[in-house]
């Protein structure tokens, strides 16, 4: 039997910026520990290494969006800790300096690498939550494998 995995790639420059990221809302107060996340790598992607940043949300343009950095991962993870393959699909994590979080903010987890080169013929992929998503949006809208949000859990403790 084949495991089917979905997800969006990284295009060009988008692990350098904000363009892809992944909203949460914490079901109670915590303590942000680390994060953890799928990524698909397709046909060996150049990359050097991968982190990930913590970021306010701003909905002034009528969606969500990225705000202001509040936290960076203390980890940095290097293509030969995370890929030793051409091709797979990989959870990792990425820790935090104990950020707190709160219960009733909404807030953006971007994943950012250095090196990336995208092709068609070989990238990384953010996995997508599918069928299932631990995090969706508190809109009255459908869940489908278009609409699905990254694959992504929170690690923390409590206040």
């Amino acid at each position: 039997m084949a495991w089917s995995v979905y997800g969006n790639e990284f295009l060009a420059g988008e692990l350098a910026n904000t363009n892809m990221f992944c909203t949460v809302e914490p079901n109670k107060d915590l303590i942000l520990r680390a994060m953890r996340t799928w990524l698909i790598f397709y046909n060996d992607p150049t990359f050097t290494n991968l982190t990930a940043k913590l970021y306010s949300n701003d909905t002034s343009s009528g969606i969500n969006a990225c705000g202001e950095l509040i936290a960076n991962s203390t980890t940095t993870l290097t293509k030969a800790q995370i890929l030793t393959l051409d091709n797979g699909v990989k959870e990792i994590y990425f820790e935090f300096d104990d950020v707190p979080l709160d219960s009733e903010t909404k807030y953006n987890f971007v994943i950012n690498g250095t090196g990336y080169s995208y092709s068609a013929g070989s990238h990384i992929a953010w996995r997508k939550g599918w069928p299932k998503p631990v995090y969706v949006w508190d809109e009255p809208v459908q869940i489908n494998l278009y609409r699905a949000p990254p694959e992504l859990y929170i690690i923390g403790a409590d206040f």
